[in-house]
């Protein structure tokens, strides 16, 4: 089995094509599929599911691919360990969701453009099941989230944090700093949802639905920002993480309040596979995560923690 056929292999689990992967790689067609071809038959599987011009991945596919994305790291850790190079460089792709994005990310890629020039930075948002299949598909190296617990046996969480979720209305607002207001009162409001697939907005709703409840009326919006200026100017009641609302809060342009039986919290994780070769472009990136968020650093504390699970 050679590792050139594996890393084409990966290329087209990637790119979910056999002509994007020869674009990529500098190959014809062909040649792609010839080596495709040749993994097939040495393993005696079919990795694909064809549907004319469309492939899809299929389950000995997925599992080739660990083992392939393995031999793939080993081969880059023993070019690194050889040449000593320790020096972050290359490309680091990060995948986010989209509060993370705007309200946690900025500090840590600010701080890390400027420790580390010679690494290019690509930043792709999604939901959390978006970004999931990105890792998934090596087409990201890092997936820095919020939401319950995410796992696999091919990941690694690197950082883990809690994260509260909270209430917000305008400070003239007549829920303004109260406590324990009833849920039966909320859902008479104007609410300013996140995106439907937003994992708080699906947590919230489902506890509406556990009490026999549903709301009034509400306005969904895809920008955290937008919720955030919404709210400020009393256009509706909003639910968001905590760290998008601090400044806000300090200005006095923000008021939380809290609901009965209601309480909200999600994880924030950053995330990598353990089939995939930790790069120092990686370590460095985890490292000021861990700073900005945990106040802790990647040798302080470790990062070789599998996640584990369904």
């Amino acid at each position: 089995m050679e590792i050139r056929n594996l890393k084409t292999y990966i290329e087209v689990c990637e790119k979910n094509s056999f002509t994007k992967a020869a674009q990529q790689m500098g190959y014809t067609q062909s040649t792609v599929t010839g080596q495709i071809k040749q993994l097939e038959e040495e393993l005696g599987v079919s990795l694909f599911d064809r549907n004319g011009k469309h492939i899809k991945l299929n389950a000995m596919g997925e599992e080739l691919l660990t083992y392939a994305n393995r031999i793939v790291a080993l081969e880059e850790e023993a070019k690194d360990q050889f040449s000593d190079s320790v020096t972050p460089k290359g490309l680091l792709r990060v995948g986010v969701i989209e509060s993370v994005g705007a309200f946690l990310l900025p500090d840590i890629l600010r701080a890390y453009m400027q420790a580390y020039p010679l690494v290019n930075i690509w930043v792709r948002t999604g939901t959390t099941r978006e970004i999931q299949q990105m890792l998934c598909q090596n087409q990201i190296d890092l997936m820095l989230t919020l939401d319950d617990r995410v796992t696999s046996p091919d990941w690694i969480c690197a950082l883990e944090r809690n994260e509260e979720i909270v209430f917000l209305c305008s400070p003239g607002h007549p829920f303004a700093l109260r406590q324990e207001v009833p849920l039966s009162e909320v859902v008479c409001e104007n609410m300013l949802l996140t995106e439907r697939k937003c994992n708080y907005r699906q947590t919230y709703e489902q506890i509406c639905n556990t009490h026999g409840f549903s709301q009034r009326s509400s306005l969904e919006i895809g920008s955290t920002n937008t919720i955030l200026d919404f709210t400020q100017n009393n256009l509706g009641l909003s639910l968001l993480p905590a760290f998008t609302v601090q400044s806000r809060l300090a200005a006095g342009q923000l008021s939380t309040f809290s609901v009965k039986d209601v309480e909200i919290e999600m994880l924030v994780q950053l995330i990598y596979r353990k089939s995939k070769y930790c790069s120092p472009a990686m370590k460095a990136f985890i490292n000021l995560a861990k700073e900005s968020i945990c106040g802790s650093s990647f040798e302080q504390s470790g990062v070789e923690e599998s996640v584990s699970g369904s």
